[in-house]
């Protein structure tokens, strides 16, 4: 007896270093030994080691042969308990030399087997075994498989693994449906959101099912990755927030209109009391450029460290001396990628040119997934509009036209701005080359210099000038032509 239980150590000593051979032969020479003791348990114990070193030999038929024979001693014995333990066993050989449906006949078989004996734990083993050797090649038998799984192991660390199977499993069947379907099925994807809010429930860590069933129902991978646990998911979709025309998730619950609120009944069409309106009263705004010392926005954060991608339009060498200052910053650093893209003063010579290459550098960027661009633009500041003195054409409302828009349609991105007149660039360009820095740090995006001095936008309510008049009478007309 000692000297097969040494012998099964030196087994599974030798497995784990690699030497198949030498442990197959110490395996061997303990299952002998507890046979002749009379030790069932140990014997299987070395049967079981057995049958991983033909495992790891890749002599299936042996492990197979192996398991089958385990099975045989103890129905030998009359022992349901011990025999259910040896079907799983050989349910497991077969699922790793995928021999999938002999697995789920011994998983069966095992289920027998452990109600026989009126064991929950193996009957959960059993229906465990069932279920992933069915996900292979039926999932309508793997679903109510891990549902019993569930079931058996409520209450248990198991039953957050049971709820995963459930939700893979209605997920493999959500997937083999759209094969033949261009909409996913709502069922299998409220069951899977469910099965895997109940997981994240117990185990309270992330699980990747939930975002699979959204991006399986057609929610673009933007929003799958910006959305939350798998219970706000769950949640949310009930809500009718993923709801679109590529899916049949389910549908926001509006509230029904009345039928006197749809359609006017006659005194709202009461000619007597029709007036002049104005569709736009009290949504019109202008932009104004404040001094950002007076706005204390500033940067607040420790600077990070870039790998900076320099473009420029024009002739190089307007952008030399500053493409110099960002290489000598310390925040040069090769970490994160940054890009920075220069617009010269000598844009009015190419001005299309300079437009379609901003317009290009953005495209690029959004489909190389870069997350940080910032432009710079020499030789402009911010004009009175109201001057009317003859003045270069200026470039830079233009840039921050695109890169508003950019930052509608592409919101990953983190997009600034930093320009200047000439004598900023002359007289001290170091705050222009930290804005370039600050401007994707900080919530001061947009950056413009004039004379030295820093200036930030703001949206500012300016109520139109009322440009309808009634007409009275009693009035000459050159009253109104005045």
């Amino acid at each position: 007896m000692a000297d097969a239980a040494n012998a099964l150590a030196a087994a599974k000593s030798l497995l784990k270093e690699g030497s198949y051979e030498d442990a197959l032969a110490k395996a061997e020479e303990a299952t002998a030994g507890f046979q002749q003791a009379g030790n069932q348990k140990m014997q299987s114990e070395a049967m079981s080691a057995k049958i991983d070193i033909y495992l790891k030999l890749q002599r299936r038929p042996e492990a197979r042969a192996a398991a089958q024979e385990a099975v045989a001693l103890f129905k030998a014995v009359n022992d349901p308990q011990a025999e259910a333990k040896a079907q799983l066993l050989v349910s497991q050989v077969c699922m790793q030399t995928q021999r999938y449906q002999e697995a789920a006949a011994a998983g069966r078989e095992a289920l027998r087997l452990a109600r026989v004996a009126g064991d929950q734990s193996q009957q959960a083993d059993a229906w465990r075994a069932l279920a992933v050797a069915a996900e292979q090649f039926d999932l309508d038998k793997a679903i109510p498989s891990w549902q019993e799984v569930a079931k058996l192991t409520k209450d248990s660390p198991g039953e957050a693994q049971a709820q995963l199977g459930l939700a893979r499993a209605h997920m493999g069947r959500l997937s083999k449906k759209l094969g033949s379907c261009a909409v996913a099925d709502k069922d299998d994807s409220i069951e899977a959101l469910r099965a895997a809010k109940e997981a994240h429930a117990i185990y309270r860590s992330q699980n990747d099912a939930a975002r699979g069933v959204l991006l399986f129902n057609g929610v673009h991978p933007d929003v799958v990755e910006a959305s939350g646990d798998p219970s706000e998911i769950f949640s949310a979709v009930l809500s009718g927030t993923y709801s679109s025309s590529k899916n049949a998730l389910p549908k926001p619950n509006l509230k029904p209109m009345k039928l006197e609120e749809a359609v006017p009944d006659s005194k709202q069409l009461d000619r007597n009391k029709f007036g002049w309106r104005n569709p736009i009263a009290g949504y019109c705004y202008t932009v104004v450029w404040q001094p950002t010392k007076d706005r204390g926005v500033g940067n607040n954060k420790p600077r990070g460290q870039y790998d900076m991608l320099m473009l420029r339009t024009g002739h190089k060498h307007h952008a030399v001396s500053t493409s110099v200052g960002l290489r000598a910053n310390d925040a040069s650093e090769r970490n994160e990628h940054m890009m920075v893209f220069m617009t010269t003063q000598d844009h009015g010579l190419n001005y299309s040119s300079c437009m379609m290459n901003a317009q290009h550098t953005l495209g690029g960027v959004v489909t190389t997934n870069l997350r940080k661009l910032v432009f710079v633009q020499f030789g402009e500041s911010f004009f009175d509009w109201t001057d009317t003195s003859a003045r270069t054409v200026e470039m830079h409302s233009v840039t921050l036209g695109l890169l508003r828009s950019a930052r509608i349609e592409a919101p990953f991105m983190t997009i600034g701005f930093v320009g200047g007149d000439l004598a900023s660039w002359v007289q001290d360009p170091q705050p222009l080359i930290e804005s370039i820095f600050d401007t994707v740090e900080s919530d001061e995006c947009e950056v413009i210099y004039k004379n030295g001095e820093g200036f930030a936008p703001s949206m500012v309510h300016k109520p139109l000038e009322d440009s309808m008049q009634s007409v009275k009478p009693g009035k000459s007309k050159a009253q109104y032509l005045r």
